[in-house]
């Protein structure tokens, strides 16, 4: 028995596009989205399902009102209150599977903790195998294939990935492809901005992978562009577009930081502690014009620090943009409230003797 979206339990799903009722333990295959599973009775639907999922999400979602057997089911609902396991299924293609190896196959892969039932087929060359998503990965189970000598039918591809500002964003990349559905491995090269995955193509494909990179954080991601003469030139103009982007923000920065740490300390330049004497109303009024100017440099020159730190608190997860973001806001607006209301911090040490 499980237990649907809806509270209910049922022994059969709905395949949202054929609207057959299957057996979650005999389906063909399982997509996730969001924490719940939609089961295919077979190759023809998942084909369709996984070029259309939100057309056919959008008939699980109709239908869950009026059906006791759905196609969409809680996981989390499963583990906690039936305190079954969480069990996902995959289909592998195999190659170097013949009759006599199926047996082997399914002995190495039984022996996988987290392996629930393994089921080799070498008629079409693939096995089928459910599993505990708690105690085992897909990648496991496909080193596992490989440890019997024999391989797994994957493809790869490389995707261009913007936004990379520090090493902590490569780890965070790497993992949500990784955790994605039909992934089989995933490395990011931060120099190159490119990120190498391997991937069954039945169970995953490159807008599922795209969205993995952009749920992430404040990432984008494209296909890598093959390697010629038209594409090196693009890619360079990009590059060189962006740097000089950058390097605007780091000019407008340096002339407002520049004059800003000058006027903080008037009193130690012979000119200056003359014109804008500790205490002065003069420099109260240049101390606020340096507010609003570090303000500009702020929302400008680092704009990206504050929306990776968003991107990232609406994900729960902190990154290098958070510890920025936060370093950066914190200071401001404490030195802004020390200026504006003095009275505030009680003591010569922060009023008379600094302004």
């Amino acid at each position: 028995m499980i237990e649907t979206a809806l509270g209910q339990t049922a022994t059969e799903a709905l395949d949202p596009v054929c609207g057959m009722s299957i057996s979650p333990d005999t389906a063909y295959a399982t997509r996730h989205y969001e924490g719940t599973a939609i089961y295919l009775c077979s190759a023809a639907c998942l084909k369709k399902f996984d070029a259309e999922p939100d057309k056919y999400l959008a008939v699980l979602e109709g239908s869950a009102h009026g059906q006791s057997a759905l196609g969409l089911v809680n996981l989390g609902a499963i583990g906690a209150n039936t305190g079954a396991k969480i069990r996902e299924s995959i289909d592998l293609p195999v190659t170097g599977l013949g009759r006599g190896g199926a047996a082997a196959l399914e002995q190495a892969l039984e022996a996988t903790p987290g392996v629930l039932r393994v089921n080799a087929n070498p008629g079409q060359s693939w096995v089928h195998i459910e599993y505990d998503a708690d105690h085992t990965t897909v990648g496991r189970l496909v080193q596992a294939v490989r440890n019997t000598g024999m391989g797994v039918g994957a493809a790869s591809l490389r995707l261009k990935v913007e936004g990379i500002y520090c090493s902590a964003c490569v780890s965070q990349i790497e993992t949500a492809l990784k955790e994605t559905p039909g992934v089989l491995n995933a490395t990011l090269n931060a120099a190159t901005e490119e990120a190498r995955v391997e991937y069954l193509p039945g169970s995953a494909d490159l807008a599922a992978l795209a969205r993995a990179v952009e749920t992430a954080g404040p990432y984008r991601a494209s296909p890598a562009r093959e390697v010629s003469t038209e594409g090196q030139d693009k890619e360079a103009s990009e590059q060189d577009q962006e740097y000089r982007r950058l390097m605007r923000k780091w000019w407008f920065g340096a002339a407002v930081g520049v004059p800003t740490m000058i006027f903080s300390y008037p009193y130690i330049f012979p000119v200056l502690q003359d014109i804008l004497p500790r205490g002065s109303e003069q420099l109260r009024i240049v101390w606020m014009l340096m507010g609003l100017a570090s303000l500009a440099v702020m929302i400008y020159s680092g704009s990206q620090f504050y929306i990776g730190m968003w991107e990232g608190l609406k994900r729960r997860s902190a990154n290098m943009h958070t510890l920025i973001a936060v370093g950066t806001g914190v200071a401001w607006l404490y030195s802004t409230l020390a200026l504006l209301f003095p009275q505030l911090f009680p003591g010569e040490e922060f009023t008379d003797v600094y302004y």
